[in-house]
């Protein structure tokens, strides 16, 4: 039988400092691969949740109404802010009346708001701690009312993230 190849002996290799920069060059290339497929290219591409407010009046004061987020969203992940005055950390111990399967949350003190009084009440509609559409937060005032020719700003944020806003002028 016949041999089909047969080893040449006057062939040279290559070098072994190419073979060496060739190695290297292959452990970066496949080093940098791996940290793109387990860190991610790009950086942090989550998106906030977000959701609309629609503000309507309530007694000496206004009535936001939310839409559902797009994400599930519990009221204890959100801040709520009124012209950079902040209330956060809704949780079940700061539950103060049940309505059928309605949970409300009322803060005791009002806070100030360019020198108004202003308490926050949410009223979670579900009663599951979570924010859908229809739950809705109250800001009241105590005294005179808004400031005329103010403006006024209720942010909710997720984190540092602006979830929904809405505005007006005193």
């Amino acid at each position: 039988m016949k041999k089909i190849w047969t080893v040449r002996r006057d062939a040279e290799a290559v070098s072994p400092v190419i073979a060496t920069i060739l190695m290297v060059a292959i452990t970066v290339v496949l080093a940098a691969v791996l940290y793109v497929m387990v860190l991610g290219f790009g950086g942090n591409t989550n998106v906030a949740p977000t959701l609309d407010l629609s503000r309507s009046n309530f007694q000496n004061g206004y009535k936001m109404t939310c839409t559902a987020p797009t994400e599930d969203v519990g009221w204890g992940d959100v801040t709520i802010q009124l012209n950079g005055i902040s209330w956060s950390n809704f949780t079940a111990t700061d539950l103060t009346t049940t309505t059928g399967d309605a949970a409300e949350w009322t803060y005791g003190s009002g806070r100030s708001v360019n020198g108004v009084s202003v308490w926050l009440n949410i009223t979670d509609v579900g009663g599951n701690g979570k924010i859908n559409g229809g739950d809705f937060f109250t800001m009241t005032y105590g005294g005179v009312g808004w400031t005329s020719g103010t403006d006024y700003a209720v942010t909710m944020l997720y984190g540092d993230d602006v979830m929904g806003t809405e505005d007006w002028t005193g």
